[in-house]
């Protein structure tokens, strides 16, 4: 069989390449990490294969060529096991319901590919290079599925080693070439993007959204109350005597103090929560679907936690303690601003009443 042959099948393979990088590129925007976005690109990578098969160039009855391969090497790069395991069972499936004289070297084809793009994900980068040469060895690893040919009686297996083996084996190379291209660098695009949203929505120093991310939360928060009567609050802490711990050991010391408030905020609210530098030492937590009492509790648990943490200057401990000020959506108004100020004067009775307390807002 003549290389123009494959011709077609380079154009199929164009064509499902810009289906799979806009599809990845919208389940990366997604999901960003994590068994659940290893799950959705074997899904996707799957379902690449199988429409690859849906539309093959055939040698023969029930002997079949395209571009499984090309997605499945790549799949554990990308996926990762997981993800290698679901694309390789959906394409094994459908190509053995498929059918045909190939249907059990085909099977074995894919799960010999899957398993050599996997343990060459395991190999060091010195081994396997960067950019083409990485990615051309990836396409070399799809020649593997060559070794299914003893499945099949030797008459069809010596032709197709003469008339196909070596222009599938360059189709393959380029379309593993070029889909790892593509791919990587829509992963490089959406990472820039990423990191641009995260430095428009995130405070540098402590890792929590900004002002302008609670504001947009709140005012949601606020909606919902006034149309569903479900409540939010917020909490206000302000660390205690921060001004001092600055004069005394440093602004770099205070910034690890105001970093590390931070993180026990972080682990000790829900993900549901918005916890966000408000400004200088000030922190703002907005609960929806939150009463004053359950606001109350999720408090106490911050200043206790704070109370409780340890820093160290040099040789020197040094304990850190925060003020509180609570206040719940509630009438006159679920108003966001309204319900902040409430907060905000709370906590201005918790540090005129000694600091290092939880004081919630006075009801109208």
């Amino acid at each position: 069989m003549e290389i123009q042959t494959h011709l077609p099948s380079l154009v199929r393979v164009l064509g499902q390449v810009a289906i799979i990088v806009y599809a990845y590129s919208l389940v990366t925007r997604t999901i960003e990490r994590g068994i659940l976005k290893s799950v959705a690109v074997g899904l996707l990578f799957g379902l690449g294969g199988i429409l690859s098969m849906s539309d093959p160039i055939r040698f023969m009855p029930g002997v079949i060529q395209d571009g499984r391969s090309i997605l499945l090497v790549l799949t554990p790069i990308y996926g990762g096991i997981v993800g290698t395991v679901v694309a390789a069972f959906m394409m094994a499936i459908f190509r053995y319901l498929v059918g045909g004289l190939g249907a059990v070297s085909g099977v074995a084809g894919i799960l010999i590919v899957a398993t050599a793009g996997y343990v060459l994900t395991l190999l060091p980068r010195q081994l396997t290079g960067t950019g083409w040469r990485r990615s051309a060895l990836f396409g070399l690893a799809t020649t593997t599925s060559l070794v299914v040919l003893v499945f099949l009686p030797w008459s069809v297996a010596r032709e197709l080693l003469i008339s196909a083996a070596l222009p599938v084996t360059i189709v393959n190379i380029l379309g593993v070439m070029l889909l790892s291209d593509l791919l990587e660098k829509e992963s490089y695009r959406i990472g820039i993007q990423r990191a641009l949203e995260n430095e428009a929505t995130l405070d540098p120093l402590t890792q929590l959204p900004n002002r302008r991310v609670l504001q947009r939360e709140g005012d949601r928060c606020s909606k919902e109350a006034g149309m569903r009567r479900v409540p939010f609050s917020i909490i206000m802490l302000d660390i205690d005597h921060f001004k001092k711990i600055n004069d005394n050991w440093g602004h770099t010391f205070g910034d690890t103090v105001l970093a590390r408030v931070a993180d026990v905020i972080r682990r000790t609210v829900r993900k549901t929560d918005i916890a966000a530098r408000y400004g200088g030492e000030e922190i703002v937590v907005l609960l929806p679907n939150t009463d004053m009492r359950a606001a109350g509790i999720v408090a106490e648990k911050i200043r206790n936690d704070i109370e409780a943490t340890v820093l160290m200057f040099g040789q020197e401990t040094v304990h850190v303690t925060a003020s509180i000020g609570i206040a719940c959506s509630f009438e006159p108004s679920t108003d966001f601003k309204y319900v902040l100020e409430a907060a905000d004067k709370a906590l201005y009775r918790a540090k005129a009443g000694g600091r290092n307390r939880v004081e919630l807002a006075e009801t109208a």
